[in-house]
């Protein structure tokens, strides 16, 4: 399943930092898809299967999550309207996160906000006592304007900046948080695997790359990662091939050459050891859970 691009007509015309939308239809029903706003999500009534990222999860009235910029994501419920039926409900807070990084720039230190929307490319979901402060005050929202609307606005970002109460839907990118925690050596290496994980990379060639002889490099690797980096290779590898699955009709054999994987057998042995179920069956678990019987909408 790939995802498409769109463009919040809101958004189109104007740098508006936020605005709230409140949708209400027979169910919730668009294509998989993605955009440079972030975006908080109340089911206010509905359920079905939510997908942020690689993550497919069902969701119910109350559930509310956060979708950092460029995530792709869906809501899929069945329809159950009409006699004895409800509406799908949800109320939604958009937010350009470049807007508003640039206004409050002026104000304020926006690290931390920074790096919250950074993390949230991973999907989160909120719980706990935020959850219900954050619904509480993004309820408010559509009735207000100006300095209230502001600062109901602030409020719900100061709660989503600590992570406390947050739970995130996606694994980090291996990659990118060890090429983030120091600069020269641990970061020519990342480099280097993201460039050539799908190809074989031999512990002579990482260690060559970081400089260091061999029996330093698996010591200052596994004290970097907490693994060796054989097992490293695979979860970068076998992430990949679980996009893949999800997201794509290649066929399993395809998938395992795409990910560095020439040995099919040894690839299968891989996948079920960090995603507990082989390949074909996890894409088929994907695909259950999206079609929900084929009565979720399209």
């Amino acid at each position: 399943m790939k995802a498409t691009y769109t463009l919040l007509p809101d958004f189109a015309q104007t740098r508006k930092p936020f605005l709230v939308k409140k949708v209400v239809s027979p169910y919730f029903s668009t294509d998989f898809h993605f955009h440079t706003e972030c975006q908080l999500v109340y089911i206010v009534s509905g359920s079905g299967t939510r997908i942020i990222g690689d993550s497919i999860e069902q969701f119910e009235e109350g559930d509310l999550t956060f979708v950092g910029p460029n995530v792709p994501h869906v809501w899929y419920s069945k329809s159950v309207s009409g006699p004895g039926g409800n509406d799908s409900v949800s109320l939604a807070l958009y937010i350009n996160p470049e807007a508003i990084t640039e206004i409050l720039d002026g104000l304020t230190n926006t690290k931390d906000l920074r790096h919250f929307f950074k993390e949230s490319e991973r999907g989160i979901s909120i719980c706990g006592i935020k959850k219900t402060l954050v619904i509480d005050l993004l309820q408010q929202m559509p009735g207000q304007k100006g300095i209230a609307l502001l600062a109901s606005f602030m409020q719900i970002m100061n709660y989503l900046i600590d992570p406390k109460d947050l739970v995130w839907l996606n694994n980090v990118n291996l990659l990118s948080v060890y090429s983030a925690q120091a600069p020269g050596r641990v970061h020519k290496l990342m480099h280097y695997i993201q460039q050539n994980f799908k190809q074989e990379i031999t512990l002579q060639q990482a260690a060559s790359v970081s400089g260091l002889q061999i029996h330093s490099f698996c010591r200052f690797f596994k004290s970097l990662t907490n693994r060796t980096f054989s097992d490293f290779l695979n979860e970068v590898r076998i992430g990949l091939a679980s996009k893949l699955l999800q997201q794509s009709d290649l066929p399993v054999t395809q998938i395992a050459l795409e990910c560095g994987y020439v040995n099919i057998s040894y690839f299968n042995r891989c996948f079920k050891k960090i995603n507990k179920v082989s390949p074909k069956v996890y894409r088929t678990l994907s695909i259950a859970k999206v079609d929900d019987k084929k009565q979720i909408g399209a």
